[in-house]
């Protein structure tokens, strides 16, 4: 048994549930791990458990106590929340200047005054500054928790004042289990390779039909390579969509058919992102060197979504490159 909100995530729940069964939990703490582990849903499952009344053995929040409620509620006049406000790109030093100002103040209810700070990179310079000297100059019973996929991005000052607590991605065997038990009788080696080894992420693309979108977008581009499909067609089906994912799925896909080209079908790394006989299909239509152009060419694709671009036209230009590549 676990408080934490998800079993992977169990290990760093116990260390933490000793540090505040010994009285040593630090006034600041730095959740990371990659997009899709349960970052946030950690930190606001710990503060609910910090401001419960009558946690069980294993630190999980009751659930029924007063604090609990107010939690749930969103009304407990000791936690806060900051993240990007509407319309803005970035947590601003007014927000921090608003948080100095409630965690100086005393506890109402809860045991601490705690804070969640979410996504903790997007806050600016002058937002990272001003949160400093909070850290520097905590309340007694203050904790701040800021969460983020990308420690790097904080200042090394803002670093050094928090303990990192890092939350890994379970094992593909741990995922799978959790998995089956959330969507059971769907593609659970495909849906977890869509996810990125995230079963949060999986379960919902899951309820979000990404398996039958996928698999008809998957076979939309064989038809294209095979001159079965025209251009327009697949450029239609795709432009409304998410061009991150797209690029995402297929460096997952050529790195897949690499691994057919290098080691064969039985390569236990091939992701399960497309079935068997897909990946024989582009492995006949792409030998290993233009897989391997492809799987360099997705790299510079994907760094160009990082600034606008006109989505007709770049995928336009990425399809053009497929289908020359596999005629060639």
């Amino acid at each position: 048994m676990t408080g934490a909100p998800y079993p992977w995530l169990a290990p760093a729940w116990q260390a933490l549930k000793e540090q505040v069964d010994a009285g040593r939990l630090a006034h600041g703490l730095l959740f990371t791990g990659p997009q899709g582990v349960g970052k946030l849903e950690m930190a606001r499952r710990f503060a609910q458990s910090l401001l419960c009344s009558h946690p069980d053995a294993e630190g999980a929040p009751c659930g029924q106590c007063h604090g609990c409620h107010m939690v749930r509620a969103g009304s407990h006049p000791d936690l806060t929340e900051l993240t990007i406000p509407e319309g803005k790109t970035r947590i601003l030093v007014d927000q921090i200047r608003d948080l100095a100002g409630f965690m100086g103040l005393s506890r109402s209810h809860g045991r601490h005054r705690l804070a969640i700070i979410h996504p903790a990179d997007a806050m600016n310079d002058a937002s990272a500054n001003s949160l400093l000297k909070t850290l520097e100059e905590p309340s007694g019973e203050g904790v701040l928790i800021l969460v983020t996929a990308h420690p790097a991005r904080l200042p090394a000052t803002i670093r050094s004042r928090c303990q990192q607590i890092r939350l890994p991605m379970p094992d593909a065997a741990r995922a799978r289990e959790w998995l089956a038990e959330s969507v059971p009788g769907e593609s659970l080696d495909m849906l977890l390779a869509l996810g990125q080894g995230s079963p949060l992420r999986a379960r919902s693309l899951a309820e979000g039909g990404a398996l039958e979108e996928w698999q008809a977008q998957r076979r939309a581009l064989l038809d294209l390579l095979g001159r079965r499909a025209s251009l327009g067609s697949l450029v239609d089906r795709l432009k409304d969509g998410s061009m991150i994912e797209w690029v995402t799925r297929l460096q997952i896909l050529v790195d897949d058919v690499i691994r057919w080209h290098m080691t064969g079908a039985d390569d236990p790394r091939v992701s399960g992102i497309a079935p068997r006989e897909d990946l024989q299909a582009l492995a006949k239509a792409l030998d290993l060197q233009a897989s391997f152009q492809l799987q360099q060419q997705l790299l510079v694709w994907r760094q160009g979504l990082d600034s606008n671009v006109n989505t007709v036209m770049f995928l336009e230009d990425m399809l053009i490159t497929w289908r020359d590549l596999a005629r060639s």
